[in-house]
């Protein structure tokens, strides 16, 4: 069988495990609380719709029909890929020591500045935007504290 695209099946069925991962873990979490629904309710069903666009992604992939002549696009889709997922992983990593805001804000300058090739003040605004929406949302509307750093934020 001669996939012309490669990386959308390959992304489909790692999206899929991983829906399916969540999917179980968060089914040791109540479902329901006593005020409503409980710890388990969204990751459960974030889970759930994860697997659904996965396999639908996997699905288009197979029944789009493979072009004569296909382009080489070379290992940049690849790379970019993988540097975006090593960049989550690390914004997880530190996020204990540095905090939600400040990890989230450097992820949020790697990836606009490295993988969407904009320049630095955009990297900038998008980190303080975002860092402001989650504490405007979280902590101020919701009363929901985020894991802080040594900073205090």
């Amino acid at each position: 069988m001669d996939l012309h695209n490669k990386s959308d099946l390959i992304s489909g069925v790692c999206l899929a495990a991983f829906g399916l991962y969540v999917a179980v873990a968060s089914a040791r979490l109540p479902y329901v609380s006593e005020h409503g629904p409980g710890p388990g309710f969204m990751p459960l069903w974030l889970g759930i719709g994860l697997i659904v666009l996965a396999l639908s992604l996997i699905v288009i992939d197979l029944a789009r029909p493979v072009p004569e002549r296909t382009r080489k696009i070379g290992n940049w889709p690849v790379a970019r890929a993988l540097a975006g997922w090593l960049a989550l992983m690390g914004s997880i990593t530190v996020l204990p020591r540095l905090g939600f805001t400040l990890s989230l804000g450097l992820l949020a300058i790697f990836l606009v500045i490295v993988l969407d090739r904009r320049s630095v003040w955009t990297a900038l605004s998008v980190a303080f935007a975002l860092g402001l929406s989650f504490y405007v949302v979280f902590v101020l509307a919701l009363g929901l504290p985020l894991p802080s750093g040594p900073w205090g934020f």
